[in-house]
């Protein structure tokens, strides 16, 4: 072999070696990892990249993919639970608005109800002097009735 080729040979091989030692990609590629299933779900990606075997490489993939995937459901639900709270306050407001009106002093409870009390408490409880309830009319009936006779 010539010295030239001996150099190449040589070149290449302290090369692959630095390659192989030094460039922790390369080692991430080679050494396997084993990734749960869940996990892999959970990412929705792919096992493998290069090899049959999970590698670590592939294990930081997926770990990268299921905080993105974690991320975008926290923004999402973010979103969705102040948009149903801002929704039910709204609704709550409404009906406090309506509760209110109902039963202010100028609504309809509110100008009824002492109405229908102080009726329903003359009609059946209070009598004003000189008024007879309907024993007291049917006791006078009767004794005018036995006078009459």
């Amino acid at each position: 072999m010539s010295k030239r080729t001996q150099t190449i040979i040589a070149s290449v091989l302290i090369l692959g070696l630095a390659a192989l030692f030094g460039c922790s990609a390369f080692q991430d590629a080679l050494i396997p990892c084993y990734v749960p299933p869940a996990s892999m779900d959970y990412a929705d990606a792919n096992a493998t990249s290069f090899f049959p075997w999970t590698t670590i490489f592939d294990a930081r993939r997926i770990d990268m993919k299921m905080d993105f995937v974690h991320r975008l459901n926290q923004l999402q639900d973010n979103l969705k639970y102040g948009f149903l709270k801002g929704l039910n306050a709204f609704h709550i407001q409404a009906a406090e608005e309506m509760q209110a009106a109902i039963f202010s002093p100028e609504g309809p409870i509110g100008l009824l109800l002492p109405t229908i009390m102080g009726t329903g408490i003359g009609a059946l409880l209070i009598k004003r002097p000189g008024d007879k309830s309907k024993k007291e009319v049917e006791l006078e009936a009767n004794n005018r009735k036995e006078t009459n006779v």
